[in-house]
């Protein structure tokens, strides 16, 4: 395809003397283009001009995508976008000198490949509570590129962990004896993917006690409204208090039990009282995930219990209770069943049943 001098000097700004009539030019010895440079977008292509014989004295250049002509890509560089990913990219150069005719030579560059994945400057860093109940919160980094879209991951021991895809991440009993570590993923039109990972925690453990020991406690700067798990003990007994006078009518609720424990301090409570039971955690800590339930005592469904059937079998009796909340009521219990003697039982949790309750019925399993 002959190209008019007029359009070489607008496409390539150049200035030259209009050749003599066409049957009097002479024409060029040509070579196709070569290139320096990946044909991958974002990454710069360079056209050589080789040697034509003689030597044009003013040179153009037309880069085209699929055949046809890219609006303003008239320069020796041309660095391939999104738009071209996937399509056939051609450089066409241009030579003209003043005797010769103009002359034409185009090279077909092949498929423009998917950009280079963006590459962290800076890694993702991490800050927050590294401790169950605690928050860590990640940066996002430092990357080599603009216009980034980002999204995250959790990772533990090195695994992705399901549904956690913010900033943030709460830090779970699921999380004890772990290793934790973000991973941020960054993604452009054009590119492949990126991704940088932060540092890995400590393994993480339980956090320190709330509160422990004996006696009678009033709620308010150390014991505060809220939920918490006892330490196994062998027995424990617990009281919400309206008031410390002894009088039995200062008995809100209570409970004695062995094995992990747990209680709700209401808003309302002026006191509780604890013998034996050992020290206490926030309910956030409760953990990890169970397989088995191996002994008596209240546990956190969602936390340590996952909901589905549960199954044992027992050789003295069975108790067993799901509860709606850890505040000793008998308006909390859901459903509850007593098998004496020596048997087996299967239980169905829900997922809305807040904590499942046992004593004497064995170890559970979970069976579907």
């Amino acid at each position: 395809m002959l190209v008019p001098l007029a359009a070489l000097v607008s496409a390539a700004g150049l200035l030259l003397a209009t050749a003599g009539p066409a049957d009097a030019a002479s024409t060029f010895t040509t070579q196709a283009p070569r290139i320096s440079g990946a044909v991958q977008v974002g990454s710069k292509i360079t056209a050589i001009f080789p040697t034509w014989k003689p030597m044009p004295t003013a040179k153009g250049y037309r880069w085209l995508r699929d055949g046809s002509t890219i609006s303003g890509a008239t320069k020796s560089t041309y660095t391939p976008t999104a738009q071209d990913r996937g399509h056939r990219l051609f450089l066409t150069i241009i030579g003209a000198k003043s005797g010769y005719s103009q002359a034409t030579r185009t090279k077909d560059l092949g498929i423009v490949a998917t950009g280079a994945a963006p590459k962290a400057t800076i890694g993702p860093k991490l800050s927050g509570s590294a401790t169950a109940g605690g928050t860590l919160t990640t940066t996002s980094g430092t990357w080599n590129t603009s216009g980034l879209s980002v999204r995250y991951q959790w990772l533990r021991n090195g695994s992705i962990v399901k549904d956690q895809t913010k900033r943030t991440y709460p830090v779970s009993s699921a999380d004890y004896g772990a290793t934790l570590a973000s991973r941020v993923i960054v993604s452009k039109s054009g590119y492949a993917d990126g991704s940088a990972r932060s540092a890995v925690t400590g393994k993480i453990g339980r956090p320190a006690a709330a509160f422990s020991g004996n006696g009678v406690f009033a709620v308010g700067s150390k014991i505060k409204p809220g939920t918490y798990f006892s330490s196994n003990t062998r027995g424990c007994y617990w009281e919400r208090l309206s008031g410390a006078s002894g009088d039995f009518e200062d008995v809100i609720e209570n409970d004695f039990g062995s094995g992990q424990r747990m209680i709700r301090v209401g808003n309302d409570d002026r006191y509780v009282s604890f013998s034996d039971c050992g020290s206490w955690y926030p309910i956030a800590s409760a953990g990890p995930r169970l397989a088995k339930i191996p002994a008596d005592g209240v546990y956190k469904v969602g936390q340590q219990v996952g909901p589905g059937s549960w199954r044992t079998s027992f050789t003295d009796g069975c108790y067993w209770e799901t509860l709606s909340s850890a505040s000793g009521s008998i308006d909390v219990v859901i459903a509850n069943d007593y098998l004496d003697g020596r048997g087996s039982t299967t239980v169905d949790i829900s997922s809305d049943v807040y904590a499942f309750s046992t004593s004497g019925c064995g170890t559970w399993s979970k069976v579907g």
